[in-house]
């Protein structure tokens, strides 16, 4: 037997149950500032150095998962 369930609510109401922090503005404040220094041409402020860490992580974890599924359809273990 199958249950079907469908639920409409907005990313706001699931982040309020699921009792997540809401950082909307504190994300505003960190783009305003990064946002300001590249603006001021602040002296050793480098933009991608704030992202590379981020871009390279999820480089690495896609890559990591495209191996697993590789592993999965090929049938090979560990």
């Amino acid at each position: 037997m199958n249950i079907t369930v469908n639920v409409e609510m907005t990313p706001e109401d699931l982040r309020r149950i699921m009792g997540l922090p809401d950082v909307q503005e504190f994300n505003r404040e960190v783009m305003a500032q990064m946002l300001k220094k590249m603006q001021e041409g602040v002296e050793g402020y480098d933009p991608m150095a704030f992202f590379k860490p981020g871009v390279m992580g999820n480089a690495d974890m896609f890559k990591q998962w495209a191996d697993m599924f590789g592993k999965f359809s090929s049938g090979t273990k560990s």
